[in-house]
């Protein structure tokens, strides 16, 4: 399983990070918005992670791309923040709750764990790119 994670806020990161980790997913975190929608295609991930509050306009377009561009339709996509965005095409997790109870993460994936995937040689190639 594979999930991009588009969050600048070192503290909230961490902790998503942390619990993909922990339950041994690969994660690649990205801080700008237009590396994810260069490479969103190419990596074709299981989920994507979005901060409201970091990129509020950038969460609109993400989220119409996942919806209307048929090789990322099976994408979910995750947007953390304080109030439940306009797009009705994601899942909403408030951010407070978040940081109280990390677990609430693994709800939203409970479709998606059933079937884990390995990683390619471009996920390979992408998670050296970002430790660089």
């Amino acid at each position: 399983m594979l999930v991009l994670l588009l969050i600048e806020e070192n503290s909230i990161a961490d902790i998503v990070l942390k619990e993909l980790r922990d339950a041994d997913v690969s994660v690649i975190r990205y801080r700008d918005p237009l590396r994810v929608l260069d490479y969103i295609a190419e990596l074709a991930p299981d989920a994507l992670i979005v901060r409201q509050k970091d990129f509020p306009l950038h969460a609109q377009l993400l989220a119409v791309l996942i919806r209307f561009y048929k090789p990322l339709q099976r994408c979910k996509m995750i947007v953390v923040g304080k109030e439940y965005p306009a797009f009705s095409s994601s899942v909403f997790i408030e951010e407070e709750a978040l940081s109280k109870s990390p677990s609430l993460l693994f709800a939203e994936f409970s479709g998606l764990m059933h079937a884990p995937r390995r990683g390619s040689r471009l996920v390979a190639k992408a998670q050296r790119m970002m430790k660089e």
